[in-house]
């Protein structure tokens, strides 16, 4: 083995060993990561405070008629206060229209920068109503319709509030009702939390949430330990919109001798992992400590200060990175740390920290009455992971669900390629596997990712989001870091400046050790699919995976001796890319008489696109993309699948859209194309939408065409 390969491994063993969590750690970490997904805007913090109270044996916290949750524990001098808020920034709903969109505002304040708006744009969205969540999107226009937008979106300044429209997928203001949604309801994103390198956290308000576990830890520790006087932990409501929350408790529960508040404006970027931040110094405290002065105020101007009388008041903080955007980012061993602050304000001494029980909130998964092959095939989809060139996680599920009889190939290009029937005519179906996503373009010497697009879209709605670093062995969790003037930007695009990732690496050495390669590791956002309604859903990468499970329902029950056509289904790569895979596996298809590609219809239906151009409403139906930018189909063509839908009870629509197919390499050998789609909304986004209805209305067309004997193509 070369000296070069050696060194190589040893990076990657410092790599993989040097941030190992104890087990104390990790049960810290995984309550601060179930912690993070509450919601909790404030003045609506029942989710949080609920979370809270579970962690102790019932009867330990007393809430009051604010929110606040009070554990008392010790008696006598001296009288201590340790406070961490509940609540969070967020907005309520502030209209339901009456097609079904929900409009929003912000509550309160703690809304730092001016991005912090356009964070929301083009991303999934949780509601706390009276009784349970429901999730749906904040709306973004498609990146397809942009050259034709007289005011194109990248143009513009960044997102605000007021351009919000949620989308929960229902199509009236009953049917919002029904889901149990009402004006006021509180609103945050469905927040993603990433582990980087077992080193730090990310979340939304990741540093206000910590501070919560750890001071529940803090109070779990004092319960079982006696010393000297009495403190009053306090889990806080109302911060972030009157600050009455610990006034309450400072009048009801004081004079306190000393008070050790978490702000959450101490707000310092990442240098010492040790160390906390603080207004001025802690006598007596040996935890590293670094001065800074909160960005905002720690009382609302309009709302007076606790009397504190003659307490000592010391405000505590954690250093963070992208703070006040859906990746602030701290590191673990602070938690730890802000934990022994405390601590050591009752005792200077090195404590034992027995960290409470893991717990998390059980998610209530919506029941729905039908659809249910559909969902579970698309869901399985979507799961996969598929950036050209590596579409080998969606290619492998395809073909485990392909039926006994079948016979697939996967040729040179990575495409799978099946055919069968018995006739003389030869037809093809083409679907793609890939989605849209980022390449890693280069590694910076600081062993930060830079990326480029795959495929067209808006990046600014990945931008300080969760990401995904796809090596061929593992997937890596990581940020894709917001701009550096995030609190200051002006403009929804950031000029072509490339997105950068930061997934842990300290240097270029150390990235490649970990598998990254240019040019090759795709990476991506986390996904799941989620189901909004009886009909829609929501995930990315819809396009083209809703095609991928069209084929496959086609299959179905299906007969192929009973094929009156030479059929052929091609599940090809490289669409976004440029048609790689299809334009080669149409070189060898050139006796085929007709070709289907199976692609988004690119639809305007959302509030607020133009209908004049491609408005094919979800749930009326398949769609024939008669036009399209780069191609036309004849009457002839259009003509017969009409009358094909009729003959058949096939619901579908037809018209025209922005984009191509896959059906572009037929057209090279004079064959015609002829695209069959399903309608969707926020194409090429993290949040498009479709409706099973659609695809099944596609399934059936597909069939239809597939065992008509009657037609010659």
């Amino acid at each position: 083995m070369s000296m070069k390969k050696i060194g190589i491994l040893l990076l990657f063993f410092v790599h993989q060993s040097k941030a190992q969590l104890s087990d104390n750690q990790k049960l810290l970490v995984s309550n601060v990561e179930s912690f993070s997904k509450t919601g909790s805007v404030t003045g609506r913090e029942e989710e949080a405070g609920s979370f809270v109270n579970a962690l102790f044996e019932k009867g330990i916290c007393k809430q009051d008629k604010l929110g606040n949750l009070i554990i008392t524990i010790g008696n006598g001098s001296p009288k201590r206060l340790f406070t961490a808020p509940l609540d969070e920034p967020g907005y309520v709903i502030s209209q339901i229209q009456d097609d079904g969109y929900l409009r929003i505002t912000p509550v309160g304040f703690g809304q730092q920068g001016t991005m912090f708006h356009q964070f929301l744009e083009g991303n999934e969205v949780k509601i706390n109503t009276e009784n349970k969540i429901q999730y749906g999107v904040s709306t973004v226009p498609s990146s397809h319709y942009d050259g034709l937008r007289s005011v194109p979106e990248k143009s513009k300044n960044v997102f605000q509030w007021q351009e919000a429209f949620i989308d929960v997928g229902v199509a009236s203001a009953k049917a919002v009702a029904e889901k149990g949604i009402r004006l006021l309801d509180p609103l945050t994103l469905n927040k993603k939390v990433s582990i980087i390198s077992e080193k730090y956290i990310a979340a939304p308000s990741v540093a206000a949430k910590s501070a919560v576990i750890a001071l529940a830890n803090v109070a779990h520790i004092l319960l079982h330990q006696n010393f000297q006087g009495t403190v009053v932990v306090a889990f806080t409501s109302l911060e972030l919109i009157n600050g009455k929350g610990l006034e309450a408790v400072v009048n009801k529960y004081g004079p306190f001798d000393e008070v050790v508040r978490f702000n959450r404006f101490l707000n310092s970027s990442i240098n010492n992992e040790n160390e906390i931040l603080v207004d001025k110094l802690i006598p007596d405290n040996a935890v590293p400590q670094k001065i800074v002065k909160p960005v905002i105020a720690f009382r609302h101007p309009s709302t007076n200060a606790p009397e504190w009388n003659n307490a000592h008041v010391y405000n505590i903080g954690l250093s963070s990175d992208y703070t006040a955007t859906p990746v602030e980012m701290i590191p673990i061993k602070s938690i730890d740390q802000l934990i022994q602050a405390w601590l050591k304000c009752v005792e200077n001494k090195s404590w034992n920290i027995t960290p409470l029980k893991s717990f998390s909130i059980p998610e209530k998964e919506a029941s729905f009455t039908g659809f249910h092959k559909e969902a579970d095939l698309l869901s399985s989809l979507i799961a996969q992971y598929g950036v050209n060139p590596n579409e080998k996680p969606v290619r492998d599920f395809i073909l485990s669900k392909l039926p006994q009889w079948s016979k697939p190939v996967v040729d040179e290009k990575g495409n799978i390629v099946l055919s069968f029937g018995k006739g003389k005519q030869h037809i093809a179906f083409v679907a793609h596997m890939d989605e849209v996503g980022f390449i890693v373009d280069s590694i910076l010497n600081d062993g930060r990712l830079a990326i480029k697009d795959v495929g067209g879209f808006f990046n600014w709605v990945w931008e300080g989001h969760a990401a995904l670093v796809h090596t061929t062995e593992k997937d890596i969790a990581a940020v894709f870091e917001p701009r550096n003037n995030y609190l200051s930007a002006t403009k929804r695009f950031n000029n072509g400046v490339p997105i950068l990732i930061y997934a842990g690496f300290n240097s270029r050495e150390d990235a490649i050790a970990a598998g990254i390669k240019p040019g090759l590791t795709s990476v991506t956002m986390p996904k799941k699919m989620i189901r909004l309604s009886e009909t829609k859903a929501t995930a990315r990468g819809f396009d083209d995976r809703a095609g991928c499970a069209a084929l496959l329902l086609a299959l179905n029950n299906l007969h192929p001796d009973e094929v009156p056509y030479t059929v052929t289904f091609v599940w090809s790569v490289g669409e976004e890319t440029g048609l790689v895979g299809s334009t080669y596996a149409e070189k060898y298809l050139k006796d085929v008489s007709i070709g289907f590609p199976i692609d988004t219809y690119v639809s305007s239906d959302a509030p607020m696109e133009s209908k004049i151009f491609g408005y094919c409403p979800l749930g009326n139906g398949a769609v024939i993309r008669v036009l399209e930018s780069i191609n036309f189909i004849s009457r002839n063509n259009l003509h017969l699948l009409q009358s094909l839908a009729e003959k058949n009870n096939i619901k579908i629509q037809y018209g025209m859209t922005a984009g191509g197919t896959d059906g572009q390499g037929f057209l090279s050998y004079g064959i015609p194309s002829v695209p069959l789609s399903w309608p969707g909304r926020y194409s090429h986004s993290p949040i498009e939408i479709m409706d099973f209805s659609d695809i099944n209305s596609l399934v059936q067309l597909i069939k239809a065409i597939m065992l008509d004997r009657t037609i010659q193509y």
